[in-house]
């Protein structure tokens, strides 16, 4: 077992790359991808940036994946342009939207998955998916022809969070857990984005098990030190806080919009920005028309507008239920800004108590609420804190994680 940072990697992600995988390696993916009537290969924006860092190690990479036509695609399409040297193969899969044509599709995507498998010599899967994880397919195939398999284990969407799961989702749950502890375990190599799914998932001590934080931030994102300093002079002490995320319940939207109202019935007012789509956005538009301090922001694209915007703030909030490991930890450092978060296992390794942000009970909605009121009259000391977590930002880029992934799968592969 090993437990790898990308926090190891900034000063030496330039020199001190291993030599590519020259293997036969296949990617699935349940996220469609696109093709032109040129044959080209696009994807969306942010799978495009992650994709690309694929290929610097990976030049003999098939994607199977559910296979569109652009035209069907989102705006942020970005056409893939392979390196010199590098060779990309498209292996389509049906592109199903519900259970029953998942279902229904299920012995073409099974016979599509063991010619493909039987033609590659490394199997990169996962264990969770929708509508169904189509890496339960896929790993099973690669068991049963012998190939490697590299499992990427970056949330378990599966596990109850909101206490509104019913019957059929609990019992959802206790099936994917078993087969993605099943998987786990008799993986090859297995990344977790954080250390509590591999204590859940893998063996103790399991060999090629190994810790990777999921992380988007470029070099480029992180502001220097000096410039830092000079965004939390122009902040002024008015505190103002960001909640950035899909608006679902899982998110801990109800639990935020809760701690704002009771705040709000004593006379406490709180300046939060809220920004995310989904199904509780008319919610945090009603609450906010009632709420002085509550606003609705426009989405805006990952990237230089959304990092613009987020330097703004004193703070940004991450209220989750779930256990997951948000990548907006890391977006937040690298714009020095602290963290308000849940102390769930996906946060509380990154997140460090009065040093590079606060931490409140998962689910409390009068712990968030105590949090709210502390930030709302502590701009010294979240600006200490912003400035600090700024620190930790080199050590969390997404060409530092895949430099760790790289030599895990060099020294297993290589």
């Amino acid at each position: 077992m090993s437990a790898l940072s990308p926090s190891t990697e900034p000063s030496v992600a330039a020199h001190a790359e291993p030599p590519p995988i020259d293997r036969r390696y296949l990617l699935l993916t349940f996220i469609p991808c696109y093709v032109d009537d040129d044959g080209a290969l696009w994807l969306e924006q942010l799978w495009h940036r992650d994709f690309m860092q694929h290929l610097r190690y990976l030049p003999r990479l098939t994607l199977a994946a559910p296979r569109l036509h652009v035209s069907e695609g989102p705006e942020d399409l970005m056409r893939v342009e392979p390196p010199e040297g590098v060779e990309i193969e498209l292996w389509p899969l049906p592109h199903v939207q519900t259970t029953l044509s998942a279902a229904a599709r299920l012995p073409l995507t099974a016979a599509r998955l063991w010619r493909a498998i039987g033609e590659h010599d490394i199997l990169h899967s996962g264990v969770a998916g929708w509508p169904i994880p189509i890496g339960w397919v896929g790993n099973a195939v690669a068991m049963l022809r012998k190939r490697p398999i590299v499992l990427m284990v970056e949330s378990a969407p599966w596990r109850p969070s909101t206490g509104e799961e019913g019957v059929k989702d609990h019992l959802r749950a206790a099936i994917t857990e078993a087969l993605a502890r099943f998987f786990v375990r008799r993986a090859d190599v297995v990344f977790f984005t954080q250390p509590s799914y591999e204590r859940t998932l893998a063996r103790d001590g399991q060999p090629g098990a190994h810790v990777t934080p999921a992380t988007w931030i470029d070099e480029s994102d992180i502001l220097p030190r000096e410039v830092a300093e000079q965004r939390w002079r122009d902040k002024g002490d008015r505190v103002r806080l960001l909640f950035a995320g899909r608006l679902v319940a899982a998110k801990g939207v109800d639990l935020l919009l809760g701690a704002i109202r009771d705040l709000h019935d004593r006379g406490v007012r709180v300046d939060v920005d809220v920004i995310g789509d989904g199904p509780r956005r008319e919610r945090c538009e009603a609450v906010a028309a009632q709420v002085p301090g509550l606003r609705m922001l426009d989405p805006v694209p990952y990237g230089a507008p959304f990092f613009e915007l987020l330097e703004g703030y004193h703070g940004v909030l991450v209220p989750s239920l779930g256990d997951e490991q948000p990548r907006i930890v890391f977006d937040a450092y690298a714009r020095a800004v602290p963290v308000l978060a849940s102390d769930t296992d996906g946060l509380r390794p990154h997140v460090r108590e009065g040093e590079t942000g606060w931490l409140f009970a998962r689910g409390d909605r009068a712990a968030l609420a105590a949090v709210l009121e502390r930030a709302a009259s502590g701009a010294a000391e979240l600006r200490r804190m912003g400035l600090r977590a700024l620190g930790e930002a080199p050590g969390f880029t997404h060409r530092g994680m895949h430099l760790s992934r790289w030599r895990i799968l060099h020294q297993r592969f290589g």
